[in-house]
């Protein structure tokens, strides 16, 4: 009996010190990651770091938090963050953002506000912190803009893991549901008023192949690029107006795609007439195109519903023979 007892009082001495050591190492890597950001010009700064939770988890909370990239001109700063992990998995990380955040760019400032927002994941073991897999939740998230604006979301999850046997590619899902664009982009895009206010739902599933790893040098030296795209699904409803798309991308150093996918519209006429009300298609080339979309979606004896496939190249967007508009840039900044 006394044999057991001195060992569980050693065992306790061995995990207090392991656990003061973990905490100690988490508040002096956190310090001097803050200090190497400031020595490379950026904003960097907090008023408090605390870590808790002993014996069985780290529960870091970093306050009065400030982040400011020279590079792309953004600060982000919050009243709080907080990075949590079991004691006994510490690469199993869950980070939460609170309810209000500030996010300034050099042409506005963004309020952020959310309900719920929380990650989780779990992270190679090393230096690099290399991303496994990853999910994101939102709930009750909105944008206020300095310029005016404002966009809300009821809800959005983002799901990422890494492939097996495939370096820097992961498969993505995302979903976002009862979104409220801002007025403004509304009202250009839809000047006849045949829109709901909101966007039912948008969802994808895809793989992604990235030209980097996503670790913490993503963060402190550039944002992995994308490669490859390969599309299962793209399902985007708004009102009456249907979307599905899936396909095989490659993406050049550019951000320029090259490929094809294949598009499902319903009731394309509306998608048409608002892109030629936006601008976005002069009205001499929407003629044309409404011209041999009507032929198409004749031919599969559904006039309301479209299926073509789009090819992408030299920049462009092509139906056919037919460059109807520049291509996505996919450029991750």
């Amino acid at each position: 009996m006394r044999i057991l007892a001195t060992l569980a009082v050693l065992a306790a001495a061995l995990w207090s010190s392991y656990w003061a050591l973990a905490a100690r190492g988490l508040e002096t890597g956190l310090s001097r990651w803050m200090e190497i950001r400031r020595a490379e010009g950026w904003a960097a700064d907090y008023t408090g770091l605390d870590v808790a939770g002993f014996p069985t988890r780290f529960v870091t909370t970093l306050t009065g938090l400030e982040l400011a990239d020279p590079g792309t001109g953004l600060a982000w700063s919050a009243p709080a963050f907080h990075i949590e992990a079991a004691a006994y998995r510490p690469h199993h990380v869950t980070v939460t953002w609170p309810q209000t955040q500030t996010l300034a760019t050099p042409a506005e400032t963004i309020a952020i506000g959310a309900q719920r927002m929380e990650g989780r994941l779990a992270l190679r073991p090393g230096p690099a912190l290399e991303v496994a897999a990853a999910d994101y939740v939102m709930e009750a998230f909105s944008l206020a803009s300095s310029l005016g604006w404002e966009a809300t979301m009821a809800r959005a999850e983002l799901n990422s893991a890494a492939v097996e046997g495939r370096e820097t590619t992961h498969a993505v899902a995302f979903a976002a549901e009862q979104m409220r664009p801002p007025a403004r982009l509304v009202a250009l895009l839809d000047r006849a008023g045949v829109l709901p206010a909101l966007f039912d739902h948008v969802r994808i599933d895809a793989i992604l192949g990235f030209d980097a790893p996503w670790d913490r040098h993503a963060i402190e030296d550039r944002r992995p690029q994308v490669t490859r795209i390969e599309l299962t699904d793209l399902n985007a409803k708004w009102g009456d107006l249907e979307l599905q798309a899936a396909g095989d991308l490659d993406v050049d150093g550019e951000g320029r795609p090259t490929g094809a996918l294949t598009v499902r519209a319903t009731n394309w006429r509306e998608m048409l007439g608002i892109a030629r009300a936006s601008g976005r298609v002069p009205p001499a080339l929407a003629d044309r195109i409404e011209d041999a979309l009507e032929l198409l979606a004749g031919l599969s004896g559904r006039p309301e519903t479209l299926d073509v496939a789009l090819r992408f190249a030299a920049g462009q967007t092509w139906l056919g023979p037919v460059p109807i508009a520049p291509a996505p840039d996919f450029t991750i900044r």
